[in-house]
């Protein structure tokens, strides 16, 4: 029953605005993931998405802090939405964060492919 309930759960929220703009909802981009860190910060609340392999998933939105299953559904969305890629670069990924999160003014992106390759992408207004 919790795997219907998950699933259906993961359907609804496909249908979210930020899943309009971004490919998939597949969590392919975790499949060459080691670590992802992803901070933004939005008129003083500050989101965080983090995964560590095989499967700690965690979000925030400034205080609150989801674990598990319901922070996988938030890291999935953010990290189709970005569609990682060692070759892209800070300004890309602020074209990207920017229509969702429009009062930005920093983010970070940290990511370690499966290769232990180390990534860093940051802005600030």
């Amino acid at each position: 029953m919790k795997r219907v309930i998950g699933m259906l759960l993961l359907i609804l929220l496909s249908f979210s605005q930020v899943s309009e703009k971004a490919v998939a909802v597949s969590g392919n981009e975790l499949m060459d993931a080691f670590s992802i860190r992803i901070t933004v910060v939005e008129e003083d609340v500050e989101y965080q998405w983090e995964f560590d392999n095989p499967n700690h998933y965690e979000y925030e939105k400034g205080t609150k802090v989801l674990k598990g299953d319901h922070a996988k559904i938030q890291v999935i969305k953010m990290t189709s939405l970005l569609q990682l890629d060692q070759d892209k670069t800070a300004e890309q990924y602020k074209k990207v964060l920017k229509p969702y999160y429009p009062e930005m003014s920093s983010f970070e992106i940290r990511w370690m492919d499966a290769h232990s390759e180390r990534y860093i992408w940051s802005w600030e207004k």
